[in-house]
């Protein structure tokens, strides 16, 4: 796991997440285009993270192997998020301490939290809301570890 000053001294990644009921999401992308609210919940994606309806094409982060990295978790909506990383064991931080070892954090509404880890897997690897609803609905995107 990364010490305090390999925290302190890593770059912060934000995933933002938005929409669902009483969300402000006007828009999204998906499938590559910017895509009006009406028309992504007819396809049932009312959930978007940084923008992004659904899977995305591109990695949310590229990473180097080794790399500590940090990620501040934005909830801009009214709901809850279990947000779960796949292939990492991440840890809470709270006040520039690190807290407990996890793959998935409860995010409340209109909370940051902010995790980090060492990058030390390769391969591409889900990020997503665990309240599978959401994920499917579009609450989904990847890094990539090199």
């Amino acid at each position: 796991m990364p010490s305090t000053d390999e925290i302190a001294g890593a770059p912060v990644r934000e995933l933002r997440m938005e929409g669902g009921a009483m969300g402000a999401m006007m828009s999204a992308r998906a499938d590559g285009a910017e895509t009006d609210m009406r028309t992504l919940a007819g396809r049932g994606l009312v959930w978007a993270l940084n923008g992004t309806a659904g899977m995305p094409e591109e990695p949310f982060a590229e990473i180097a192997r080794g790399t500590v990295v940090r990620m501040a978790l934005r909830n801009e909506t009214a709901w809850p998020h279990g947000m779960h990383l796949h292939g990492h064991h991440f840890l809470e931080i709270d006040a520039g301490r690190a807290a407990a070892l996890r793959d998935t954090t409860l995010v409340e509404p209109r909370e940051t939290r902010e995790i980090a880890f060492v990058a030390d897997n390769p391969g591409d690897w889900l990020v997503h809301c665990h309240m599978l609803e959401h994920a499917d609905g579009g609450m989904m995107t990847w890094i990539r570890v090199t």
